[in-house]
């Protein structure tokens, strides 16, 4: 019987039925009919051998991965080590842990080029062949059918920071936030960013442990709830309620207007203002210039850093926001960041309020010293980002305001007046001359970063329409580059804003302005630098790094699309793809930190006994290089 034979049955049964049926019957009636129905209406449900046959093309691979992880200092097995494995043909990547003899393997690859990870907790994640902290592995190339064994690791454990932090009596400071921190590039920028963090006990002390070798600098900061109120006094969050703090400060003054004898803090008070403790860094100074670093080998445990933390004259940073309409702001955040000269800042650790209802905004406890202030509203609900033509584009964008400001005492009646972000459209072309198929242009993103270190929060993207248009909403005033990501095999060719060429060059918003005219053009024209990388007798030298980098010095600078590196394979054989037309260094280098290579020092120090390459638009060139005696 076909399913609508059945179909037809059941509604005949039905309408034969005796006068009244029970709710029982006509719902399982109704179900049943719906059922084959929609049986009927689908395709044939996927059998439970579907996703067998679905992957047969990977079960005819045949190559493989295994190896072992062992201690570093016992040379014993690692167990449950996690090991993870990434190639541009394995979507997602995968992961095994290790078994109780710390083997691990990888089975039914496809051919690609691998990275291998191995992370336990207490130990330092490594990659395969990684050198240095931080630093890229040695990628392995796998043929097909290939069985590469022995990849074997030793896996150090991680170091040990550990020390007691006092108060200004050196008396032992519980609850107080340690930060250890490194100096590490991020977008070719050299900053200070966190690496492990930890609190004291009831004895003061802090121990941070799981870290890599390195220089290290130590930072505490405290919450300041354990202040007396009167030295507290004045701290408000800004959220537009009550304070505790506040609410605090104004029952100790009732209480000494009334006579009632207080209690003496040792001479910590002073009517003038308040007083609290300031974040410091090892061996108790108040900025990371002046901090000492802290040196760990590796597996190592450097202990007894202690300091002591600051206390001194803060102050209150008050005012109010106000929107470009001269309307008040109902929300958003506040926030300093040091103002520091040149690079190097500090990521993080910034002090914030919430902008109240009636847009008043107060930060408390702001030790002296000059900062950036930043307020934005944060936009209506979807935040900020990109539209495209079909998009009404109803939702609120977000405003910003900054201005530099000094901090010695109380700074009251902050007036910060936000403005808008400014809006960038423009269209994408695709330049196809190696791919039959077009790209889906819908995939591709656009977005505008700051050449600086600005932060106002998640950078906003654009997504390109079917019709290669895109709107860019909400990129706050200053100076940007325009860049997009693509997809697999295309790259960023031209950006002409107004028809003058600018992807190599930085361009200033202002804030509500429009900008139109943007024509960003991709091609899948890309260059290659193919190369084998020995030594001088001809060995592989998969240890060292393959650098370009422009002979133009003027484009040696973070961000630069012209500085490229690639790691050598365990063949010695490596390759640089996607780089511009142009003129460039080629050398094999040795780094001590991961992005180093942006720092015109780094470069200077390598351009002479570099080899030349000339790029064409897609030249694909064999130059192969021998490391340095």
């Amino acid at each position: 019987m076909t399913i609508t034979q059945r179909i037809a049955a059941i509604h005949c049964l039905i309408m034969l039925m005796p006068g009244r049926m029970t709710p029982f019957v006509s719902v399982t009636a109704v179900i049943a009919i719906g059922a084959l129905a929609a049986a009927q209406a689908q395709p044939p449900r996927p059998s439970r051998d579907t996703p067998a046959q679905q992957n047969r093309q990977a079960a005819t691979n045949k190559a493989s991965i295994s190896g072992r992880v062992l201690g570093a200092d016992n040379g014993r097995p690692v167990r449950r080590a996690r090991v993870s494995i990434n190639a541009p043909d394995l979507q997602g990547g995968r992961a095994v842990l290790t078994n109780d003899s710390g083997v691990f393997e990888f089975t039914e690859l496809p051919a690609s080029r691998y990275t291998v990870t191995v992370s336990k907790t207490g130990y330092v994640s490594l990659s395969y062949g990684q050198r240095r902290p931080l630093l890229a592995g040695t990628p392995l190339q796998l043929a097909a059918d290939q069985q590469l064994k022995g990849i074997d690791f030793r896996l150090p454990r991680g170091s040990v920071i550990s020390g007691h932090v006092f108060d200004e009596n050196g008396d032992a400071m519980p609850g107080i936030a340690v930060r250890v921190m490194m100096y590490q590039y991020a977008q070719g920028n050299r900053q200070l960013v966190p690496a492990g963090n930890g609190q004291t006990d009831d004895r003061g002390e802090y121990r941070i442990w799981g870290l890599n070798p390195g220089d290290y600098y130590v930072s505490a900061v405290s919450r300041n709830i354990n202040l007396p109120i009167n030295i507290a006094r004045g701290a408000a969050p800004g959220r537009g309620g009550p304070d505790p703090q506040q609410i605090a400060g104004q029952v100790f003054d009732r209480l000494a207007a009334s006579g009632i004898p207080l209690p003496n803090f040792g001479g910590a008070v002073d009517d003038d203002g308040s007083m609290a403790y300031a974040p410091t860094y090892f061996p108790g100074v108040p900025s990371p210039a002046e901090a000492r670093p802290v040196t760990v080998g590796l597996s190592a445990e450097v202990t007894s850093v202690d300091f002591s933390i600051l206390l001194v004259r803060t102050g209150r940073v008050s005012g109010r926001v106000t929107n470009a309409d001269g309307s008040l702001a109902t929300g958003g955040n506040v926030n300093l960041v040091a103002d520091v000269v040149g690079r190097g800042a500090v990521l993080g650790g910034a002090y914030g309020s919430r902008i109240g209802g009636d847009g008043t905004f107060q930060i408390a406890n702001v030790p002296p010293g000059r900062y950036i202030l930043r307020a934005t509203d944060g936009g209506g609900r979807g935040g900020r980002g990109g539209r495209g033509r079909g998009n009404t584009g109803t939702q609120q964008l977000p405003q910003y305001a900054s201005l530099p400001l000094g901090v010695d005492g109380d700074v009251d009646g902050v007036f910060v007046t936000l403005g808008p972000g400014a809006t960038i459209t423009g269209t994408v072309t695709v330049q196809a001359t190696q791919t039959p198929v077009l790209p889906d242009v819908t995939q591709f993103r656009i977005v505008a970063p700051a050449t600086d270190d600005a932060n106002f929060g998640p950078q906003g993207n654009a997504r390109v329409d079917a019709d290669g248009t895109f709107t860019l909403d909400g990129v706050p005033a200053g100076s940007h580059w325009i860049r997009a990501q693509g997809g697999r095999g295309w790259t960023l060719k031209s950006v002409l804003v107004d028809g003058r060429e600018m992807i190599d060059t930085p361009f200033e918003v202002r804030s509500g302005q429009r900008v139109t005219g943007v024509d960003l053009t991709f091609t899948d024209k890309l260059s290659e630098i193919n190369g084998t990388l020995t030594d001088q007798q001809g060995t592989p030298s998969p240890e060292f790094t393959v650098l370009a980098f422009p002979t133009d010095a003027t484009l040696w600078r973070p961000q630069s699309r012209q500085i490229m590196t690639a790691r050598p394979d365990q063949n010695g054989k490596f390759q640089l793809r996607g780089l511009p037309a142009g003129n460039y260094f080629l050398a094999a280098v040795d780094p001590e930190k991961q992005g180093e290579w942006f720092e015109p020092q780094f470069l200077e120090q390598h351009r002479g006994g570099a080899v030349r390459v000339n790029l064409g638009d897609g030249d694909v060139k064999t130059q192969d290089l021998r490391t340095a005696p």
